[in-house]
């Protein structure tokens, strides 16, 4: 291996450590109720930033992400709340200039969620994160942001009996996008979709 191959090679790892950093420091703002920190992960520069998480609708530019967490941290900012979603089975693929890259995790965790009536309830949730970074001054960014829900189940039923409790769809909200395919147990699921591949 030339000394320009390692360099190549070390640099690949860290890419892969700073975006597995960034993913991480994302699912530690959430779980600790710091929705204000989130916008910074996402890049400012860049044209093309997006996000959609279930059936948020579809948020774009900085403002749009701005608005989604805010409208997040609105929601889920309550006595009792519990967000612990795990990530697994991490997908990563930096291109070859080392400018974007593409990353996909499975999250499973807890909610806490209040029903209709106020009080608060505990749920199952599970899905999809689906990623494109972009480097921006030397750091890694979103760039666009999915996140397709598997299920958010009450622990007491299970998905089978009810796969999808709780929301974010309002009045004001973008309307739901066509990744928006929670578990159907009447179906062949597909969980769509499929991990990136790296570059020829």
């Amino acid at each position: 291996m030339t000394p320009q191959e390692l360099e190549v090679k070390i640099q690949r790892l860290e890419d892969y450590r700073d975006i597995c950093n960034l993913q991480g420091r994302y699912n530690h703002y959430l779980a600790t109720d710091q929705y204000d920190k989130i916008p910074g992960l996402f890049a400012q520069n860049t044209p093309g930033v997006k996000i959609e998480m279930a059936d948020s609708g579809l948020y774009e530019g900085f403002e749009g992400v701005m608005a989604l967490f805010k409208r997040l941290g609105a929601k889920y900012h309550f006595p009792g709340g519990l967000f612990i979603h795990m990530l697994m089975t991490p997908v990563v693929e930096v291109s070859k200039d080392g400018k974007r890259a593409k990353g996909m995790w499975h999250s499973l965790g807890t909610n806490t969620y209040k029903a209709n009536d106020g009080v608060l309830k505990a749920m199952w949730q599970h899905g999809k994160y689906d990623l494109t970074f972009v480097k921006e001054d030397g750091k890694w960014k979103y760039l666009e942001f999915r996140w397709y829900v598997t299920f958010r189940t009450p622990f007491d039923e299970g998905w089978v009996k009810r796969p999808i409790v709780e929301g974010l769809q309002d009045k004001d909200t973008p309307p739901v996008g066509p990744l928006y395919t929670p578990y159907d147990p009447t179906k062949f699921n597909k969980f769509l979709p499929f991990p990136p591949e790296p570059e020829e």
